[in-house]
């Protein structure tokens, strides 16, 4: 479902000239109150490079944290060398505006959906080998949704779990983002879901074909008799022994992601999961999904074959982007948050 949210204190801006655009700017770090709508220059179009306008984006845990993460997160970003990027969003869908010099797979007015950095804003520049064309039964909200939780879900549950059909899997955090394309994902894949999730997921989670749906305010999965051959944590809110305790012996726990509590707490989790596998030759696994433009094409035969069905919780228009993101942080959210143009 999709809910308009309208918020009078932030109004509008426009674009003042052709050389100008809106975004979505973070000035600062500890809250989303840092992250401001203003004019900057449009993205210049280089050799390799098409310039979209944006339809839609959408919001992924890691804008909330980048908003959030305060000094750690810059230390982390500084060791690893990443280019600053004061304008949030990597998931996008939008019409062709012009393409640059060298590029052959796209025209302007073509509509494409991926990823590229600094989405939320009228017009991105992005990589002609980031993008797909979308495909005319997919909106552009739908499209936009797809890029890291759809890959994120996709290259753990097949490249990491390495699920095989009939296996038994466990997604633990299953009404989010990530957790509703891993449910399908791992249902296109042969296996039998059991799916765990709050109160307000229930039905949304059970309607994407979870064999068995667990509401954890009801039931601790961890004191179940049952076994799994492969489990997801993306909810991250118990712990490795209890979670690994349900696996068959041959079983692999995969952890997505860790996204409760502070960053020393997020990343104290990657590194006891990295430690069980190194040093203790556990079956365990932590990874970070790769931007593969193959694996975006494999996720739209899904949903082009009827298998895969994107979930949309709200959207918001970019000049209230940061109320989307603000959200996003509440817990409340099920399923994807997306980014419109006004």
């Amino acid at each position: 479902m999709s809910v308009q949210v309208e918020d009078k204190s932030m109004p509008a801006m426009r674009t003042s000239d052709k050389g100008s655009m809106r975004a979505l700017v973070q000035e600062g770090r500890g809250s989303a109150d840092v992250l401001h709508i203003r004019e900057v220059p449009k993205p210049e179009l280089i050799e390799g490079r098409v310039l979209v306008r944006m339809r839609a984006a959408s919001v992924n845990a890691l804008d909330w944290h980048s908003a959030h993460g305060g000094l750690l997160l810059e230390v982390v970003s500084r060791i690893m060398r990443q280019k600053p990027q004061p304008i949030r969003g990597v998931d996008l869908a939008g019409t062709v505006e012009a393409v640059g010099p060298g590029i052959t797979r796209f025209k302007p007015g073509d509509e494409v959906f991926g990823g590229a950095p600094a989405a939320f804003a009228e017009y991105v520049r992005a990589r002609e080998d980031g993008l797909l064309v979308k495909p005319q039964s997919l909106s552009f909200e739908q499209a936009a949704t797809i890029g890291v939780a759809g890959r994120t879900a996709l290259q753990g549950l097949r490249d990491h779990a390495q699920v095989k059909p009939g296996q038994r899997v466990l997604i633990h955090g299953a009404g989010g983002g990530v957790g509703t394309f891993a449910v399908q994902i791992a249902k296109a894949l042969g296996t039998h879901v059991t799916a765990v999730t709050g109160p307000r997921n229930i039905d949304v989670v059970a309607s994407l074909g979870a064999d068995e749906v667990i509401d954890y305010s009801k039931e601790d999965i961890t004191r179940r008799p049952q076994q799994f051959d492969a489990v997801l944590d993306i909810a991250g809110t118990r712990s490795v022994s209890s979670l690994r305790r349900l696996l068959v012996p041959s079983g692999i726990f995969v952890q997505v992601g860790a996204t409760k509590g502070s960053w020393f707490g997020v990343f104290g989790r990657i590194i006891a999961v990295m430690l069980r596998s190194r040093v203790l030759k556990q079956r365990v696994k932590f990874y970070v999904a790769k931007a593969t433009v193959e694996d975006l094409a494999f996720l739209r035969d899904l949903f082009l074959a009827g298998k895969l069905r994107p979930v949309i919780d709200r959207t918001y228009p970019l000049s209230e982007a940061r109320e989307a993101i603000r959200y996003l942080g509440t817990g409340q959210a099920r399923a994807k948050v997306v980014i419109t143009e006004d």
